[in-house]
């Protein structure tokens, strides 16, 4: 029994060594990176993946690789879709809700037919090439929102697009990465079964929102703050998130459905800012983990390879056609002028966190190589780095947008 104790804790031990040195290369290595690209006007992310090939199978090969660096990994995002919905207005998004909608069918479905098209045309199989429409769809505009801040240009009806049409985007890429993890568990492409299990997450999505977000407003807060104890609003909230997202093995559903719904429905309840920046602060050190373990568990080697050349040159000019396409397409139907159309669009270019998380699930459900890793990458890298530039030459001319109102409102007067 002894023997059996000490070979036990001996794998226990080893396995929190290895935890230990990936937290210890992720925060120290991970963080450097981040802050020298932040310095370089680049989302910190992107630091991140950089530390991980580094440190990972691609170069000096120390960073650990295993299940548990992994689950800690995908923690790390479950938080940072919850902070990200604590920083939505609930109010601000159901009420723009149909206008940001309906860009966001249009440029969603641009981006997504894109990159299964890419897929197609490079010898993919169905299920693989809806992974890849999936790593062209989301929106990350961390660059864009900086980008905005500085010409002062984000509190105009372009910049307010741009903020509803991503926080949807969001949604919208979530649930096609929910339903590829189903597609994945099935071993089958079924158009029903995909529209069964969107269904599901959506309907899922809408309640925790709609149910949570009444009572966080009307009764949380007197619990939350009977409490005496400095620590205990957080570790409830906390503890809340990691309920409802435990909920969703039940119903055959991601966790990351219920992080985003939970934050954005407690994203009114009064006394959440104080609550929202210390989550802030174990979100951003978790999240380093996901990203710095994804780019260390890609094999750069296998990736870089002459005949993945015309996949990636495809992939990146479809990232930046599809949005091009479909927002700024579907922006100049629903009502806005052609130059805000065209400014909605390049604000939408840049990709970062969903990008690589769906490339992420396709790779580790064995769907295609790390060339698709890798290409997300690519992808992350040149679209936030062309952005900047790009949104400061189209908001140089034209003129500032007035008022926006729907082309349906119009016709019913």
């Amino acid at each position: 029994m002894s023997g059996r104790l000490v070979e036990e804790l001996g794998g226990c031990l080893e396995l929190l060594f290895d935890l230990l040195l990936a937290f210890a290369l992720a925060m120290i290595v991970g963080k450097l990176f981040e802050e020298l690209f932040v310095r370089l006007g680049l989302p910190p992310v992107i630091g991140d993946l950089v530390a991980g090939l580094i440190l990972g199978r691609s170069l000096l090969q120390i960073f650990p690789v295993n299940d548990t660096i992994e689950a800690f990994a995908w923690f790390g995002i479950v938080l940072l879709l919850f902070y990200a919905g604590l920083e939505t207005k609930y109010r601000e998004f159901m009420r723009s809700l149909g206008l940001y909608g309906a860009i966001t069918v249009g440029e969603g479905l641009a981006a997504f037919s894109l990159g299964y098209l890419v897929g197609s045309l490079m010898g993919y199989p169905p299920k693989a090439c809806y992974f890849l429409g999936a790593v062209l769809e989301a929106t990350s505009i961390s660059v864009s929102v900086r980008t905005l801040i500085d010409i002062g240009k984000l509190a105009t009806p372009e910049g307010y697009a741009i903020l509803g049409v991503a926080v949807l985007d969001d949604l919208v890429a979530l649930i096609i990465i929910v339903a590829g993890t189903s597609l994945i568990k099935l071993g089958t492409f079924s158009v029903t079964q995909l529209a069964i299990v969107a269904s599901k997450a959506l309907a899922f999505w809408l309640a925790v929102v709609l149910i949570l977000h009444h009572v966080s407003t009307r009764y949380m807060p007197r619990v939350l703050y009977a409490a005496r104890s400095p620590e205990a609003s957080v570790g409830i909230v906390l503890g809340l998130l990691c309920a409802l997202s435990f909920l969703t093995k039940f119903v055959g559903l991601s966790p990351l459905v219920a992080a985003y719904a939970t934050g954005l429905a407690l994203s009114e309840m009064y006394g959440i800012r104080r609550i929202s920046d210390r989550v802030r602060t174990i979100a951003l050190l978790f999240s380093v983990m996901f990203f710095a373990f994804t780019a260390a568990k890609l094999d750069l080697e296998s990736a870089l390879k002459p005949e993945f050349i015309p996949l990636y040159v495809a992939m990146i000019g479809a990232a930046f056609a599809g949005k091009l396409l479909g927002g700024g397409l579907t922006s100049f139907l629903v009502g806005f002028p052609p130059i805000a159309a065209l400014r909605i669009a390049v604000g939408l270019f840049p990709r970062a966190e969903f990008c690589i998380v769906a490339a992420y699930v396709g790779y580790s459900g064995g769907l295609f190589g790390p060339e698709i890793l890798l290409a997300a990458v690519m992808i992350t890298l040149v679209t936030n780095l062309a952005t900047p530039p790009l949104l400061k030459i189209v908001f140089s001319f034209g003129g500032e947008t007035p008022h926006v109102e729907p082309r349906w409102r119009r016709r019913r007067r």
